[in-house]
């Protein structure tokens, strides 16, 4: 099925076409970039990949975390497009992204939001001790974090430094358009409105 993605809660972004088994058409996208930009966008990204506006048949939107404006952007263009076209939309969660391009069952994802404040949540082993994506103070997770768990995600200068410290690594990561085709046909698609996910209440 063509499927239809939007990222704009990663650094870059990423908006794609994508077919069954192919990456038709991608681009990069400012996740600052507003509905109105998005709008042309998705018209060059149409023609690239040969497909009309209607040839969408469903909609993969990252929903968080990731800045307050760009989240809303994401969604509500998803949720305005879905019902226009009348096709199904799927949430992603960027630490579900980040997990896929990895080739390590076991690690952690890691995402920072503030100066002293991240995400972070478990994969394979370290499911258990980290379960949920959740808000956590960069100190009490260092106090946790298991000696040498690799990790991948998006984080400060300072936060990188101070998990290395740990004896933490990055993990090696694939490019999100090789394992788009896969990971869009793995995803459950509903006909509902999408909200972002900001990781804390306000």
């Amino acid at each position: 099925m063509n499927t239809l993605f939007l990222d704009l809660a990663g650094n870059p972004g990423l908006v794609a076409c994508v077919a069954e088994k192919e990456v038709r058409a991608a681009r990069e996208a400012d996740r600052r970039i507003t509905d109105a930009d998005l709008v042309p966008l998705l018209e060059t990204l149409l023609q690239e990949a040969q497909w009309d506006l209607h040839g969408v048949e469903r909609i993969a939107c990252v929903t968080g975390p990731g800045g307050f404006t760009s989240l809303r952007v994401a969604a509500a263009f998803t949720n305005a497009l879905a019902f226009a076209l009348n096709v199904p939309v799927a949430g992603v969660h960027l630490s579900d992204l980040k997990n896929v391009q990895c080739a390590q069952e076991d690690l952690l994802w890691v995402h920072s939001t503030k100066k002293t404040e991240l995400f972070v949540r478990g994969f394979g082993s370290y499911a258990k001790a980290f379960p949920e994506a959740a808000w956590m103070e960069l100190g009490r997770l260092g106090e946790r974090y298991p000696q040498g768990a690799p990790w991948t995600g998006e984080l400060l200068p300072d936060h990188e430094r101070f998990l290395s410290s740990w004896g933490a690594v990055r993990a090696e990561a694939k490019d999100a358009k090789e394992i788009l085709p896969a990971f869009l046909g793995s995803l459950k698609y509903e006909e509902k409105n999408l909200v972002p996910w900001y990781g804390r209440k306000w």
